[in-house]
């Protein structure tokens, strides 16, 4: 997990829009996302003018496996499954520092590091991402 999820792993709970992951890369997890997904009734967010069939890569596995970001809506609420991300040099880098919590319902669950996450907000920039930077900061300093 990435985005608001992970800032909240991190000492400061927020509220978030969606869902950010970031999925090991290869074949058959790309596999095992898809039917997941799937299973939430996941369709692509924005595609504009086209048809999903006239999308240049289709969601499907293999189209998950190509790379890239997509933007779902589920049942459940939105994912954004990512698998390009500026400040980051893929899901190894993530992988090497991840830290695992106990979500209560869920159970353990993978979150961005703490320098990924500041590399991650310090390159978007964006105003929230000025505010969780703030406020982790903030977090780390009172443990």
């Amino acid at each position: 997990m990435i985005g608001g999820l992970a800032v909240g792993a991190h000492g400061f709970p927020r509220a978030t829009k969606d869902v950010d992951v970031v999925p090991r890369p290869g074949r058959e997890n790309a596999r095992r996302l898809f039917e997941a997904l799937t299973s939430m009734e996941a369709r692509p967010v924005e595609i504009g003018d086209f048809r999903p069939d006239e999308l240049p890569v289709q969601f499907e596995a293999d189209g998950l496996q190509e790379g890239g970001n997509w933007a779902l809506l589920t049942r459940f609420g939105r994912v954004d499954v990512m698998q390009w991300i500026p400040g980051i040099d893929g899901f190894e880098q993530l992988d090497r520092s991840a830290i695992t919590d106990d979500v209560p319902g869920v159970g353990p669950v993978r979150f961005a590091g703490y320098e990924d996450v500041v590399a991650m907000k310090q390159h978007a920039g964006r105003p929230q991402d000025l505010v969780d930077l703030d406020e982790m900061a903030s977090a780390r300093s009172a443990e």
